[in-house]
């Protein structure tokens, strides 16, 4: 199977929502990178979950559809992520309503589909067999050509189990057993949002899930609370090319801000294009210098330490000032997608 890597477009944030152009704009910028996917999933989106057994309103209808052309019209392949919240089981009155709603699905025509089990409860008898079950049904109503499942325990991360409670013993080899060939699965890593992956972490996955894992990498995301104050532009680290050989894909999550999002997402195509040859640094350089011009790029690298480590909790108010005088200077055409989300940044933190 050919290792792929690409965009998966998955915040839980509600207040920050991405506009429709900021979307259509990733297909242009997928194709110029050599991102393979862009994966339509934001946690916000309550006909996904919350509400996924509701039809989209015509104009939410209308602009997915849009996105997925813009998407196919680049050569990207394009990507639904659903949550069947609630669907505990394959009863007759989830059945039609699950077909109802891949029918939908379908005429968006993705050839990714996401099944994501995210944010389940865990009460459920032989949890693992139950979701793959519900996986096939959805699957064998799909038109997509992909298939992708998240199960409820998705990292290592402690964090999981105090929140949904204890995973049942053996849930990641029996995942790995009830679902067949056909179903990626994906994976965070040894926590939600990890530092980086090695060898031997994924190979131990790849060991319970019978096949290897495919990467959500919750990297450059910062839509917890606890990351909103920072902007994560710099390039990707700890994630080193030969994950495009332990893996079968990488999908990467983006920032509450999508233009700012392509600095350090552009750096990953360069990784696995590059590989041995890859610099980090001179690779984001080159990113935020092509993304933004020379001159927004140089303000961006000079103020690089207060955007991504310092954050706007510690700003004082000259710090603040200071840099929004720097960055209002910057309105070109180029210019004023990036420096509008820096200014609006700057300003939610106050």
């Amino acid at each position: 199977m050919t290792f792929r890597y690409g965009i998966i477009e998955g915040l839980y944030d509600k207040e920050n929502q991405w506009s429709w152009a900021s979307r259509n704009a990733y297909a242009r910028f997928c194709a110029g990178k050599g991102f393979d996917f862009y994966i339509y999933a934001p946690k916000k989106d309550p006909y996904l979950r919350e509400q996924w057994d509701q039809p989209w309103p015509e104009n939410q209808l209308n602009q997915l559809k849009k996105l997925g052309s813009e998407l196919q019209q680049q050569g990207v392949r394009f990507g639904i992520g659903l949550t069947p919240f609630h669907v505990r089981e394959l009863g007759q009155k989830n059945r039609e309503a699950l077909k109802k709603k891949i029918t939908s699905i379908n005429q968006l025509n993705p050839e990714i589909l996401c099944i994501l089990f995210d944010d389940f409860s865990n009460d459920i008898d032989d949890l693992a067999k139950k979701q793959a079950e519900i996986a096939e049904f959805i699957a064998g109503e799909s038109t997509a050509t992909q298939f992708i499942v998240v199960g409820t325990y998705y990292s290592k991360d402690p964090l999981l189990q105090r929140i949904y409670g204890a995973m049942p013993e053996r849930y990641w080899s029996d995942l790995g057993q009830y679902l067949d060939p056909q179903f990626e699965i994906f994976w965070t890593g040894d926590h939600v949002i990890s530092l980086g992956y090695d060898q031997s972490g994924l190979q131990e996955i790849t060991d319970h899930f019978q096949r290897k894992p495919f990467l959500w990498d919750n990297y450059p995301v910062n839509d917890p609370d606890w990351l909103k104050h920072r902007l994560r532009l710099y390039t990707f680290s700890g994630r080193p090319w030969q994950i495009s050989e332990w893996c079968s894909g990488h999908a990467a999550n983006p920032m509450i801000q999508p233009w700012l999002s392509m600095i350090p997402l552009a750096t990953l195509s360069d990784l696995y294009q590059q590989k041995d040859r890859f610099d980090g640094h001179a690779s984001f350089k080159k990113a935020v210098n092509d993304l933004c011009g020379i001159a927004l790029a140089s303000a961006i690298e000079d103020n690089l330490i207060y955007l991504t480590e310092e954050g706007t909790h510690n700003f004082s108010g000259f710090t603040r000032q200071r840099l929004e005088n720097v960055f209002a200077q910057f309105q070109s055409d180029q210019e004023q997608p990036f420096t509008g989300e820096i200014l609006n940044w700057l300003q939610s933190g106050e």
